[in-house]
């Protein structure tokens, strides 16, 4: 199942956006949803800082500087959604702070795949991006899984 990490990476970025889209929908249990996408955010992020980010900010000063952006980005959309899973998804502020997450999160997911992602590919051998791939993805599942996702 492995692949290489820009993919998975990639694919998580797809995988959190249908589930915006389930929680923009209204449809389902909404508190669900969003205890997964607190699972999913925190597997992809933890990751990301412990198997990406480190090699990114070998590569170059900026990029250094990059990997930092990313783990800030992180945080800040963890802090939005612990703020949003402590309301009530009926109140009158879920909406509001709902799409405010959903923000933060697609900026994130923006800057990896305009700057960070492409500079992973040019600059490490496909051989690299499936090793790194793989550790990521052994990362992730084990987070998912302490969450009771199943992969």
């Amino acid at each position: 199942m492995a692949s290489d990490a820009v993919t998975l990476i990639t694919n998580d970025h797809r995988i959190m956006e249908q589930l915006f889209e389930r929680l923009r929908s209204g449809t389902g249990d909404r508190q669900l949803l969003l205890d997964e996408c607190a699972a999913r955010l925190t597997a992809h992020s933890h990751a990301e800082e412990q198997k990406v980010y480190p090699v990114l900010a070998e590569l170059d000063p900026q990029a250094q500087e990059e990997a930092h952006h990313g783990a800030d980005e992180h945080h800040e959309a963890e802090r939005l959604l612990h703020d949003l899973q402590r309301i009530s998804p009926q109140g009158p502020q879920f909406e509001d702070r709902l799409e405010d997450f959903i923000a933060a999160v697609r900026r994130h997911q923006e800057h990896e795949e305009t700057a960070m992602l492409p500079k992973l590919h040019a600059s490490l051998t496909p051989e690299q991006l499936t090793q790194m791939g793989s550790a990521f993805e052994e990362v992730r599942i084990a987070e998912l899984a302490v969450a009771g996702i199943r992969v």
